[in-house]
């Protein structure tokens, strides 16, 4: 539990770095499913104790050869998935979500959604990141592939401010 709670920071030092003026979209590498979850949870909080005006949409994406929450967020999450985990993005590799159901909640209460993408996907956005001289692991890497994969089907709009949160370097 206190794993979560201190998670949540990263969303209230984001906050607070936008002068609490919410973007609209926050963005997330999901494996354990322990920062979607915090990042959800801290997003209700901010919005409850009235720190932000809106509550920004939790975006948590998955890489294709381990995506158990996606293809549960495909049915509704009618159905918890366990599989065995392959992806070059080794920091989440993971088949089977230790918070998966809070990771649930998150996505359901922020109106969030959940994608994934190839590990060619990643790769390509991992050297886009690295040549704005900002280093990442692969992991961290999946948002931004995610929100090009989003922004091209047209879930995330022009206009729209959206957080990528690189979790590794």
């Amino acid at each position: 539990p206190f794993r979560i709670e201190g998670q949540k920071t990263i969303v209230w030092v984001l906050f607070q770095d936008l002068q609490w003026e919410a973007p609209d979209w926050v963005v997330v590498p999901a494996g354990n499913l322990g920062n979607t979850s915090a990042f959800g949870k801290a997003i209700r909080e901010a919005f409850a104790h009235g720190w932000v005006e809106k509550m920004p949409r939790l975006a948590s994406i998955q890489a294709h050869g381990a995506n158990p929450f996606f293809r549960g967020w495909q049915e509704s999450f009618a159905t918890r998935h366990r599989m065995t985990a392959e992806t070059i993005a080794s920091a989440i590799r993971i088949g089977d979500p230790v918070s998966w159901d809070k990771a649930v909640t998150a996505i359901r209460d922020t109106q969030g959604i959940v994608e994934e993408v190839t590990d060619e996907e990643i790769m390509d956005a991992k050297r886009a990141i690295d040549g704005m001289g900002i280093g990442c692991e692969p992991a961290s890497a999946a948002t931004l592939a995610g929100v090009r994969k989003l922004r091209a089907a047209g879930v995330m709009k022009d206009g729209e401010r959206i957080v990528c949160v690189l979790t590794g370097n």
